[in-house]
């Protein structure tokens, strides 16, 4: 064998060895999680960037429920007090370090986050606050057979005062769903959803671009995901809520009036439980029925079921058969078809333009043409000139929040006008 062959062969072997080491080293450096290591030793990530919380804002979180470990405790207890200093700011903190690498529900949650945090800082409010406390009550731990992975379901309940507002405003029962990588030296997020407004209304533009493109979340790789994610991120922005559509109520003048304020009141305080009214698991219409009782507007027994409105118990049944919860009491859909054709005895209502709404008004969020939320509006932000700026609503999961925060720029807004006692 010449020297000038062995010379090429070995120059050869030289580069293949240098490429297995290469690769070598970026496997065992994610695999050993490198990275995570020297942030734990200088408290940055490794671009540099100093990990602790940019907001001020106080966050203080307690854990109640079924036990977890100290780990996994100290993983939720950080995402949420990140995800709620940024709120206060008014602007999106990095949640990076909770999520495992490449994790494309991290992608998810920046959309829906940045997109909340953008509503926040464009609202006419000043939306922003310098304390919380948030109370995760754990539900379920269940460990996933074969793996190294938890799965964690908890309520999320939070209390905060927006300096604009002039009213504190609350979170209740909020469901999160998390499954966490445990297989690292501390747990981190594999995957989370959440029934969140913002994260929701995020969640459906994302699946209407991939579906313009025939595609599913299955579909991609996470390499691809940044592409839809950012286009989403832009629709959101393009397409955020407003309230600058306005007109007068066209609804029939009623015989009597409807308490807004009483129905209101009963909206932000939410309801003890008096062994009459009983909760669905998706209560938010069910919640918003008892609080129009609450304002004056009688039980409608009138017709057969489909043209009711009317709880079951026979403590406040007003009989009149088909015994039972009408559907309009408890569904959305029912119940906008109630206020849009009922003629008769009970409640008189109409749809109006989204900037016309009043107190004790009821707002249903939308998907397409599904509602997906009820909320009442219990109290109105006007501009100089008196139209509308923003509502606060309220229902059985959220106390005098921001609407336009909420993230859904399609919404329906349907005013209570009052109630007629004869069979018109």
């Amino acid at each position: 064998m010449d020297r000038k062959f062995r010379n090429v062969l070995t120059a050869m072997i030289v580069v293949v060895l240098t490429a297995i080491y290469v690769v070598g080293i970026f496997l065992l450096w994610d695999y050993f999680n490198v990275n995570d290591k020297i942030d734990d030793i200088l408290d940055h990530d490794f671009n540099g960037q100093d990990n602790s919380p940019v907001s001020s804002t106080v966050v203080n979180v307690s854990v109640t429920g079924k036990t977890i470990t100290d780990e996994e405790e100290a993983l939720l207890s950080g995402f949420f007090q990140y995800f709620y200093a940024g709120l206060g700011a008014c602007a999106p903190e990095k949640l990076t370090r909770f999520y495992t690498n490449q994790c494309e529900y991290e992608l998810f949650d920046e959309v829906a986050y940045d997109y909340e945090t953008h509503l926040m800082q464009s609202s006419p409010l000043d939306l922003s606050f310098s304390d919380c406390s948030l109370t995760l009550s754990v539900t379920r731990r269940h460990p996933v057979p074969r793996s190294r992975k938890i799965e964690i379901d908890l309520t999320l309940s939070a209390d905060m005062t927006p300096a604009g507002t002039g009213r504190p405003s609350a979170v209740r029962g909020e469901k999160h769903c998390f499954t966490l990588d445990e297989s690292g030296k501390a747990p981190l997020i594999l995957i989370h959803s959440t029934d969140r407004p913002a994260n929701r209304a995020a969640d459906a533009v994302l699946d209407s671009l991939l579906a313009a493109n025939r595609l599913t979340r299955k579909d991609l790789t996470y390499s691809y995901y940044p592409k839809y994610t950012e286009a989403a991120r832009e629709k959101l922005r393009a397409d955020a809520p407003s309230l600058a559509e306005t007109g007068s109520p066209d609804c029939p003048a009623p015989e009597y009036e409807y308490d807004r304020k009483a129905a209101a009141e009963a909206a932000r305080k939410g309801f003890t439980d008096d062994g009459v009214f009983k909760e669905f698991e998706e209560n938010d219409a069910n919640y918003i029925s008892r609080c129009i009782f609450a304002g004056g507007i009688p039980m409608d027994s009138q017709g057969d079921r489909g043209d009711q409105w009317k709880w079951y118990d026979s403590e406040i049944n007003t009989e009149r058969k088909k015994t039972g919860c009408s559907k309009s009491w408890f569904d959305r859909e029912a119940f906008y078809i109630y206020v849009k054709t009922n003629t008769g005895f009970g409640l008189v209502g109409c749809e109006v333009p989204h900037g016309s709404g009043k107190v004790g008004d009821v707002i249903q969020l939308m998907i397409g043409d599904e509602p997906v939320e009820e909320l009442m509006i219990t109290s109105t932000a006007r501009t100089e000139d008196g139209s509308a700026a923003d509502y606060l609503v309220s229902n059985d999961s959220y106390t005098s929040v921001s609407l336009l925060t909420l993230g859904f720029s399609d919404f329906r807004v349907l005013h209570i006008a009052g109630y007629n006692t004869a069979n018109i």
